[in-house]
């Protein structure tokens, strides 16, 4: 069961967004201001959203069949975390994910340095690049003295 304080938290999380986009998008009308007000459009429906969302939320558990069916998943959620396989399969596609995502960043590197990019583009994407070669060589040492 949801606890009567977070409905409340979610109901002040929907107002806060609403007086924040209502702001943003009515009060402040200025040149000047449209930096600040695009900002509190912005957080204000990212707040109200969440609210919203969390509030349905927590009507909907508040049904018992809801309650049991959702108990269910949450174990069997909990068994499938902790299976060796999935643990496995997850290793092996954060794998090939970072080898993928290696080789499109040495390619994009190359060729903005070929059609003449800014060279500070250039120099970051560089440096993106050595970072993840020392941060695999960091964390390969970390896990090898960790296991």
């Amino acid at each position: 069961m949801m606890k009567a304080t977070n409905k409340w938290v979610h109901v002040l999380l929907t107002l806060a967004g609403l007086v924040m986009t209502c702001i943003g998008g009515f009060a402040l009308r200025g040149e000047a201001l449209s930096g600040v007000s695009g900002l509190l459009i912005g957080s204000g429906s990212v707040l109200l959203v969440l609210g919203l969302g969390n509030t349905v939320h927590s009507i909907w558990m508040n049904k018992s069949t809801n309650q049991a069916m959702y108990a269910e998943r949450l174990r069997q959620k909990e068994i499938d975390v902790q299976d060796e396989r999935t643990i496995r399969l997850k290793e092996k596609a954060g794998w090939k994910t970072n080898i993928t995502i290696f080789y499109i960043l040495m390619a994009v590197t190359v060729l903005f340095s070929l059609f003449g990019v800014e060279p500070i583009v250039v120099t970051v994407l560089a440096s993106v690049f050595i970072f993840q070669i020392g941060l695999g060589i960091f964390l390969f040492n970390y896990y090898a003295k960790k296991m």
